[in-house]
Formats: C-alpha cells, structure tokens, sequence
C-alpha cells in the first residue's frame, strides 16, 4: 500500500481520518469542526451519518488496503468510528509510518474478543470465568459443558469477532441453546468465547481519554441500562456511589495502560457482591458517553480528538448534578417535524439526531437532559425520545 506525500493543505492544518462513518464518527467530525482540525471519512456507503458533515469523504471498505490507503495519504493521523477492521490491513498501514491511533495492539482487544479475555486474565483484570473455543466440534462442546459444570449454571456464549450491541451473543436458558450457538459459529470458522453467567446489581461504564505518552483524563463512571443487549439510557452519577465509581476508574486506567490505548477508551463493568467485572472494552468514543457533549466540560470526541493529535486533554467535571442521556431508535418511517418540536417542547431536553434513515430498531440519535434531580431529568429526557418515536421500555427510568 503506497501512502503518497500529502499536498492537498497547509502544514498547520492538522486533519484526522476516521475509518467508518457512523454516529460516532459525525459526532467525531462536529468536535474536530470546532476546534478547526479538518476530517476526512472512510465510509461505506455515500448516505453514511458522517458524510452530511465531514471535510471530506471516501467511500471504500475498511478492510480494504487502496482505500485505507487514500484516507492515510489525506490526513496526519488515522483513528475509528468502529472495530469492524481488518487488523493486518491497519497493521500494514503502521508498517508504512502511518498514526494509527488507538494501534492495531490496542484495537486486537476490542475486535478479537478472546484475545481479550487471555490477555485481561493474564493481566489479574477480573473478567468471568471463561472457555475460548476454537478447537474440534467434540473438544468445543466437551469444553462447554465443563464451563457449565464448574458455574452451576448455561454459560453466555459470543462469537469472538464480529459482534456488536447484542450482536453475536446468546444468552441462553438452555445448555442446548447455547450448544446449538457454538456449533453454528464454529462451523462459519468463527471462535467462540463461553463465559460464566453474571449476576449484577447494576451495570456500568467508565471511561477515560489517553495520550500517546500516557496523560489520562476520566469522566465519572456512569451507569447504563440495556434492553436486548443494547444501551437504551445512561445516567450519571445514576445509583454508583464515590467508591464504586472510582474502582471502576481505576480498572478502566489499568486497561489503557495494558493495552497502550490511545483517544478514548470505554470499560463496561458488572457490579456485583464480589466487586465490578469487566464485560466489554470500546477503544474510541462509546454511547455511554454521548452524556459529556451537554454534561462535561470536555466531550469524549473532542477529547478523542485532542488525544489521538497529541494535544493536551480538556477537563471531565460534570456540569451538573444529575445528567440522563436516553438513545432514540426508530420506526417505520422518517423522524416528522411535528415530531422534532413535540421532542423540542421539553425545554431542556438537547437533541442529536445523526441523518440516519429511520428502521424499527436503528439507533437515530440520542436526548440528553441536565439539572438537579434525577428522577426529573430522566423523565424529561425519556418524553423527548419517546416523542421521537422511541419505544419506552417498563423498565425506564422517570418514564411512568
């Protein structure tokens, strides 16, 4: 892959590729927008979220060297919206000098999930008990029911790469069901990670922002809730107290160090009796911090960016004492006008909409809402999104 010189800006124009086009990489774009650093995108399709406002756009594969290449040649640094990748192809881009930041290192985490759990076990991090199945039919399922064995109980199955908001997950009640799992996924090639069922008080995230020397800023942990494996609200500081949150910084610090992590990193935990878990890893700006645009002094993409140029990093406090973000997903048809100002009617509820072209189930955009109690945020941040067409689970919070 030859990365030609780069002619097309002046030398004091800094400008960062972005490796998919989704929300994150929009919300990537409007940071960098104010900071006056110039983005390129390498997305799939021309109708991508972040092509309506990026600098510059490239539509190709991620996986593909020639157009990885082209998005390499017009910025000063590479980084991503997502962990779809390929990792030799980012791997043969730092063989010709290119800023690949997070690296491929750090990226092998979050894209091989068993790769991941070997390397956290190893590192002391607490993870569930776990199997990698990526042997023999007769060994994988021998393993499994091993696993089920010493857990009393169906171990949560996930296909070690390729997975993502409940994708490529099975919770099953059955040890049948989790076979039947197994054996479908092997038989595409793909490996397998058996984990132990958690049993969790409430699930979180932390997360934090990393230069390529070390400097690290944290948000507070906040805490999230999902429905079908996917974040529907986040609330901060939401029931986490002081101690919990700072643990749960603390783990979140020590998988950036162990990875070299650079830009934001996202550590989502299970607190349980016995302590937090670790249950997954994001290395760039994650939905449960969506809350920072409104909620922090520093946002995670603006803080992704400054990180990933080496800059020096912004403040995280929290604006507010009580901060909900709930995610707007769709229905059959676009989001209407009358829709967007019943949403705008909860005054202080901000909106973000990401240009995605609506379906039952798709994530739109998301509502944030400040002030000092919350309950009353959460209300008023669960009406703006419902009024958007968002379903609202019995479980929401402030949503009766």
């Amino acid at each position: 892959m030859a990365v030609p010189e780069r002619t097309d800006h002046p030398e004091d124009h800094r400008i960062v590729g972005i490796v998919g086009a989704g929300q994150l990489a929009r919300m990537l774009c409007e940071a960098a927008s104010a900071l006056g650093v110039g983005t390129v995108v390498l997305a799939a399709g021309p109708d991508e979220a972040a092509t309506q406002v990026a600098g510059d756009v490239i539509v190709g594969s991620a996986t593909d060297l020639a157009a990885l290449g082209a998005l390499a040649a017009r910025c000063d640094v590479v980084t991503f919206d997502h962990e779809l990748v390929d990792l030799d192809a980012v791997r043969a881009m730092e063989a010709r000098g290119v800023a690949v930041r997070p690296s491929s290192g750090a990226l092998l985490a979050a894209v091989d999930k068993a790769e991941q759990r070997r390397a956290f076990a190893l590192a002391g991090l607490p993870v569930p008990a776990f199997e990698v199945l990526d042997g023999a039919a007769e060994h994988d399922l021998a393993a499994l029911r091993g696993l089920a064995a010493r857990v009393g109980g169906v171990p949560v199955v996930k296909a070690a790469r390729g997975g993502y908001d409940g994708r490529g997950v099975v919770v099953g009640t059955t040890l049948d069901e989790a076979a039947d799992a197994v054996t479908r996924w092997r038989g595409q090639g793909v490996a397998v990670v058996a984990e132990a069922p958690v049993a969790f008080g409430a699930e979180l995230a932390a997360l934090l922002a990393r230069r390529p020397g070390g400097d690290t800023v944290a948000w507070r942990a906040v805490e999230t809730a999902q429905v079908g494996g996917v974040c529907r609200e986040v609330h901060v500081p939401g029931a986490l107290d002081d101690e919990t949150a700072s643990r749960a910084a603390e783990l979140a610090r020590r998988v950036a160090e162990l990875l070299d992590a650079v830009g934001v990193l996202a550590v989502e935990l299970f607190d349980t009796a016995d302590g937090l878990v670790v249950n997954e890893v994001a290395v760039r700006p994650h939905n449960s911090g969506h809350w920072t645009i409104e909620g922090a002094t520093t946002s995670q993409f603006e803080n992704h960016l400054r990180a990933v140029l080496d800059l020096p990093l912004g403040a995280t406090d929290l604006v507010a004492p009580a901060v909900c973000s709930v995610n707007v997903f769709g229905a059959e048809g676009a989001v209407a006008a009358d829709d967007l100002a019943a949403a705008l009617a909860e005054p202080t509820a901000k909106v973000h909409l990401y240009g995605k072209a609506p379906r039952p189930g798709r994530k739109l955009g998301h509502v944030t809402v400040l002030g000092d109690d919350a309950e009353v945020v959460a209300a008023h941040a669960w009406r703006a999104a419902a009024a958007l067409g968002t379903p609202v689970p019995a479980t929401a919070r402030g949503a009766r």
